[in-house]
């Protein structure tokens, strides 16, 4: 048996994230981050930008470090009575805090507008990647990583670009801070000695190696206990998309539903959805009190740290000079600690960037496995400069690697009516979407005219939220055809009432029936007037007389137009020249399209 290449390997979405290793996570938001700091036209304003933020952030640190030595001047000046150094004391104070105001504020400013920049290129980025080449469609086909790809786009995009930014931002200031502090302790562990059980245990540095131990104890602790965290964000965000998706599926089939008298049966399904966000976020919460609990018990640890080791010096033995240097040190202390402490101490916030993160790249993770699966491609889409399309060979196969159809020297020529016939399921629509080139899983190869224009009309035509103008010019901008033009058209379909209503703004999908909507499409398709115009029961919804005076309208004002359509009713027949059928081959176990010589005309 011949091997079948076109395999569709991958799985459906998995119910929870995969484990990462942190430099993974890194890896993956840098390839999301890369392309608007390195290629994108926007790159030299925003590092610009980026470069007086880091700027103000170094002036925001030495500021910070002053204060802390203030702190201590001002606590002296308290303990020693000395009213000059007081005095001295508030205008270093008015200075200091006059600088940490204006760079934290216009910090805030540069911020936002770094992050709206980055977010405008990257949402336009990421939209292209979705509409390219009906990569929305193939992407659905390839596998489906991308659960939700909307909100990917309207969300995610903007919680990754905020979370990157903050954790990056913060780590920078934390390095920055980190270094001044390490300095200042180590100073202080040269002058200050740690007396315990009446014995000096001092050495050089002496500060900074406990603040690093603690820390990595600390944060051991911290991971055991919060790594769940990242996985149930994961799935939380997972279910809440899932929910709010069935949400807009009853909105968009409530006519349906309301019909059947769905009600009952859909409330039920909403609240088994939503029952998984539930228990999910049970679990959340049972993880976050207990995260909670270690956290702020370490938090009040590290608050008696400096105690600790600075209490029986000073009390017992009068190793320092005042209060204001205890004070010092344990402004120090801390702030080294909790610079060793980062990654800890932002655990929870770092556990939903990681799910963002996950969930972004398997938009990128698709669209790159969408590409390699179109690129990989044996079918041959060859055009030249010929007058008819050329089906020569073509095996075309589902997503699963079944055979669905085979077709051989089929021709469709300039100007020619063909009818497609077939049982449901026989293939006829994947046909239509291999000629329109969104159909990548087959081997085969195809001839189309060059420079001839093709439409697609389905048996249910999107419309755009708008204009009804919109509407019917869709995929055209409005303005490419005239008012006139539109209006004769809606005429041409039966739509007379529809003329005065071109300027109005509705859910169109909503206020016509499936009948209007197939005349509305036609009117489209005539605006457009292509060389071949595909018909997958693009009538189906209307009764027999109206659809024979369509048809006998667009014979008579697209005589030279291809008609390709795909029909049941023998009432279709008398339209078109000739017929291809979707024959079932049991040899191959799949349909193969052939021509009814018998009912060609």
């Amino acid at each position: 048996m011949k091997e079948n290449k076109y395999v569709n390997t991958q799985t459906l979405p998995s119910s929870s994230m995969k484990k990462q290793k942190f430099t993974t996570v890194v890896k993956r938001a840098w390839k999301m981050t890369a392309p608007y700091w390195t290629q994108s036209k926007e790159k030299w304003v925003s590092i610009i930008l980026l470069a007086f933020d880091l700027l103000l952030l170094i002036v925001t640190t030495m500021a910070s470090r002053r204060m802390v030595i203030w702190n201590r001047d001002w606590l002296n000046a308290y303990n020693s009575r000395d009213a000059q150094m007081w005095v001295q004391q508030i205008w270093v104070f008015l200075l200091v805090g006059a600088a940490m105001v204006f760079t934290a504020t216009f910090n805030t400013y540069l911020t936002a507008w770094i992050q709206v920049r980055w977010k405008r290129w990257m949402t336009s980025y990421y939209l292209k990647l979705w509409m390219h080449d009906g990569n929305h469609y193939k992407m659905q086909l390839t596998g489906s990583e991308t659960d939700n790809p909307d909100q990917r786009i309207s969300e995610d995009i903007n919680l990754f670009i905020t979370n990157t930014w903050t954790y990056t931002y913060s780590f920078v200031q934390n390095i920055l801070q980190l270094g001044t502090y390490l300095v200042m302790l180590w100073d202080l562990s040269m002058t200050i000695p740690l007396i315990l059980f009446d014995k000096d245990w001092s050495f050089p540095g002496y500060f900074i190696v406990l603040a690093i131990v603690w820390a990595i104890i600390s944060t051991f602790v911290t991971h055991k206990v919060g790594k769940p965290i990242s996985r149930l964000t994961y799935n939380q965000q997972m279910y809440d998309a899932n929910f709010r998706f069935s949400l807009v599926r009853v909105r968009e089939c409530s006519e349906q539903i309301a019909l059947l008298k769905g009600e009952e049966v859909e409330h039920a399904r909403l609240m088994n959805i939503l029952g998984d966000s539930i228990a999910n976020s049970f679990r959340m919460m049972g993880r976050t009190m207990k995260f909670g609990f270690l956290t702020t018990s370490l938090q009040y640890v590290d608050a008696m740290m400096f105690t600790l080791i600075l209490g029986p010096a000073y009390f017992y033995y009068g190793a320092m000079d005042g209060y204001g240097t205890v004070q010092q040190v344990a402004s120090a202390f801390q702030n080294v600690v909790n610079g060793f402490k980062w990654f800890q101490t932002s655990y929870a916030g770092l556990a939903s960037y990681v799910a963002v993160v996950d969930r972004l790249y398997a938009f990128n993770e698709n669209y790159e496995k969408t590409a390699e699966v179109v690129e990989n491609s044996k079918i041959k889409m060859e055009s030249a400069p010929v007058d008819e399309i050329e089906v020569k060979h073509l095996d075309v196969y589902l997503p699963t690697g079944q055979l669905q159809i085979f077709a051989k020297d089929l021709e469709i020529k300039q100007g020619e009516k063909i009818l497609i016939k077939g049982k449901t399921g026989a293939g006829k629509t994947t046909l239509f979407r291999v000629l329109s080139g969104i159909w990548p899983y087959g081997e085969g190869e195809i001839v189309l005219p060059k420079d001839k224009k093709v439409m697609v009309l389905p048996q249910r035509p999107y419309f755009p939220i708008g204009t009804l103008e919109e509407a019917v010019s869709y995929p055209a901008p409005v303005g490419t055809y005239s008012r006139e033009a539109i209006k004769q058209a809606l005429i041409d379909v039966g739509m007379p009432g529809l003329v005065d209503r071109i300027d109005e703004v509705a859910h169109w999908n909503v206020m016509l029936s499936g009948g209007e909507q197939q005349r509305v499409g036609i009117a489209r398709a005539m605006l457009y007037n292509p060389d071949y115009l595909f018909f997958d029961e693009a009538t189906a919804s209307m009764d027999e007389p109206s659809e024979e005076v369509l048809y006998s309208m667009l014979l008579q004002k697209m005589k030279d137009t291809t008609i390709i359509s795909i029909g049941h009713r023998t009432s279709l027949e008398k339209f078109h020249e000739r017929q291809i059928i979707a024959e079932p081959n049991a040899e191959r176990n799949c349909y193969e399209f052939v021509e009814n010589a018998a009912q060609t005309v």
